[in-house]
């Protein structure tokens, strides 16, 4: 049986990047969204249409994916005129280490 202070010291590994990965487990369970993810992962700054016709659906739902992805930190956007771009945020550790894992 753990201690008191061992209990303790397991309580403070644990980071705030524990809650988070569920919530991106999650949202990238979905296969559509997963597939986008994929997409950025290989092509920096694909912007929202490209997506919709790459993965064959209207740019309303494309946009939307996104959105989602880029409301748990996955992806962040970047306005380009009247177009939006987004791009996998390499800059962060856990989107790192999911690259990683699914290259």
């Amino acid at each position: 049986m753990l201690t008191k202070e061992q209990i303790n010291a397991i309580k403070k590994d644990f980071s705030r990047e524990d809650e988070r990965m569920p919530v991106i487990l999650g949202t990238l369970g979905d296969p559509g969204r997963f597939r986008i993810f994929k997409i950025l992962m290989e092509h920096r700054d694909i912007c929202v249409t490209d997506v919709a016709s790459i993965l064959g659906v209207t740019v309303s739902a494309a946009s939307q994916q996104l959105r989602v992805l880029e409301r748990v930190g996955l992806v962040r956007k970047d306005r380009m005129g009247q177009m939006i771009c987004y791009e996998v945020r390499d800059d962060d550790p856990i989107v790192k280490s999911l690259c990683k894992l699914f290259s």
